[in-house]
This record gives structure tokens, C-alpha cells and sequence, in this order.
């Protein structure tokens, strides 16, 4: 079963996305960004990782930018969760490797779109 990281400060949202993807993925839930670096670096590899923009202690772009400098961790595909629509920071996660930008409050099926895309996207890069 694919992992999935989840990295979001959002009580009531990591039920929600924990309820829309634990049918088909593991989850594992982490409430912020430093926590889910800290879990990275101990040597966990999920397949995917899905992360608030704004948190504390260390935010999505924080997040992104370790991620794109990490040679183990880069090619981790990255969905990005925001609460605002923001072209600027949409453009700056996407030159840092996220897969995807989308903006809270999202519908279910749509999440469940990017993250089937993400996962294969990231198997074509290996098989490539």
C-alpha cells in the first residue's frame, strides 16, 4: 500500500483527509513541517506528501525547498494545501518541485484526482 505523508496544522482537515484517503493509502499524520522533516530525515520514505502551505516552525515552502535540495527526498511528488489563492506562491511552489497547488476549501474527488495523478507520474519518472 502506497504511504502517504499528510504535514498539516488543521485538526478537523487531517480527519477529513485522513477519511478520504485511508481506503487506499496509508496515511501518516503530522502537524507540522519540522515534525514531518524530522520523520523524513529518521530514514521514512512516503510516496507522496501532502502539505499545508502556512505552518509553524517550518512552512510548505520551507518544506519544498529541503525537499528539492535533498537528493533521497526530490523526486517525492508534493501536493500543496492553501487557504488562499495566491498566483505568486502557487508559482514559487511549482518551481520547487510541488506536483500540484490547490486551494482550501477543495472537493474531496479533486484531491483524490491529484493524488492518483501524482503517485502516477512518479512511477513513470522511475520506469523512465
Amino acid at each position: 500500500m502506497k504511504k502517504v505523508l499528510v504535514i498539516e496544522d488543521d485538526v478537523p482537515l487531517c480527519w477529513l483527509l485522513e477519511r478520504i484517503l485511508k481506503n487506499n493509502y496509508e496515511v501518516v499524520i503530522m502537524n507540522d513541517g519540522m515534525e514531518a522533516w524530522s520523520w523524513l530525515t529518521d530514514g521514512h520514505i512516503p510516496d507522496l506528501i501532502i502539505s499545508d502551505l502556512k505552518m509553524p516552525s517550518l512552512d510548505g515552502l520551507e518544506l519544498l525547498e529541503n525537499l528539492s535540495t535533498s537528493g533521497l527526498f526530490k523526486n517525492i511528488p508534493v501536493i500543496i494545501l492553501s487557504g488562499y489563492e495566491d498566483v505568486n506562491k502557487r508559482k514559487q511552489c511549482l518551481d520547487l518541485g510541488a506536483f500540484t497547488y490547490l486551494v482550501k476549501p477543495f472537493e474531496p474527488q479533486s484531491l483524490v484526482t491529484e493524488v492518483k495523478r501524482a503517485l502516477s507520474a512518479s512511477k513513470e519518472k522511475l520506469f523512465s
